[in-house]
């Protein structure tokens, strides 16, 4: 029988102190495999200090070009990514307008600042709010890869055509079900018995729900409830009973 893989990837490292706190103890007790960094925040830091404790966890990089934080760059070089108070989009649609060239200097940006913060390059690239679903971002975030020699996030069959013809290492299927109301044990159990051969990746989003997080999120009290069900022990036994290997991308492309 063909090999099962299974990534389960936590976006948003970074994002807030008890982000940070919910993806390594995720990790540390629990079925998480892999995580995101979004280097523009200043909990990115601790996050990647930290990450030397946790030797097993592949990070890769969570390209923010939405969300309404800042850009890595000055405003004045990504107008076009910026509204009139020099502030990211909230949402991908923000984006309608921004120009390529913009787009593929901010994720260049992005990518040196997390090997700056970690002294390594990331496992893969994704992007907040699946932002690479719009071919403009997505064409950079292709160049980026074929420059770093990364694997990307297949975020829809779209995107997994286009990586494929471009020769970008992905995996075979990826799987955002386990989110907000379908974050529960059940959701979770189906998704586990139904991962085939090749490589999958489960997108999830623990944390230890904090004041920042609060203030800055919509998808706030749902994340501890995720927090408890990768952790739960009977998740780790479906795992092994079902014979899945649990890996991070450094497995994509092997």
């Amino acid at each position: 029988m063909a090999d099962r893989l299974l990534i389960v990837n936590a976006d948003d490292l970074g994002r807030t102190p008890g982000v940070n706190a919910g993806i390594f103890e995720a990790h540390r007790q629990g079925i998480v495999t892999s995580a995101t960094l979004m280097v523009g925040y200043p909990a990115a830091v601790a996050a990647a200090a930290e990450w030397s404790e946790h030797p097993g966890l592949g990070i890769g990089l969570h390209v923010t070009l939405t969300g309404g934080g800042a850009p890595l760059l000055p405003v004045g070089s990504v107008k076009s990514l910026v509204d009139e108070d020099g502030r990211l989009p909230r949402a991908p649609q923000g984006l309608a307008r921004a120009r390529p060239e913009e787009v593929l200097a901010e994720v260049r940006a992005q990518l040196q600042r997390f090997r700056e913060l970690t002294g390594r390059s990331p496992t893969h690239l994704d992007s907040h709010h699946h932002a690479h679903r719009l071919p403009v971002v997505l064409e950079a975030v292709m160049e980026v890869a074929r420059e770093a020699g990364l694997p990307v996030r297949n975020a829809s069959q779209g995107v997994g055509e286009r990586l494929r013809e471009a020769r970008i290492a992905t995996t075979d299927v990826f799987v955002e079900k386990f989110f907000g109301a379908d974050a529960r044990p059940h959701i979770l159990r189906e998704i586990l018995d139904a991962v085939g051969p090749g490589v999958t990746e489960l997108m999830c989003h623990p944390a230890r729900v904090d004041d920042e997080l609060r203030g800055g999120s919509s998808y706030v009290e749902e994340r501890e409830r995720e927090l408890s069900i990768l952790t739960d022990a009977e998740m780790r036994r479906i795992v092994e009973a079902a014979g899945l290997r649990l890996v991070h991308f450094g497995a994509v492309g092997e």
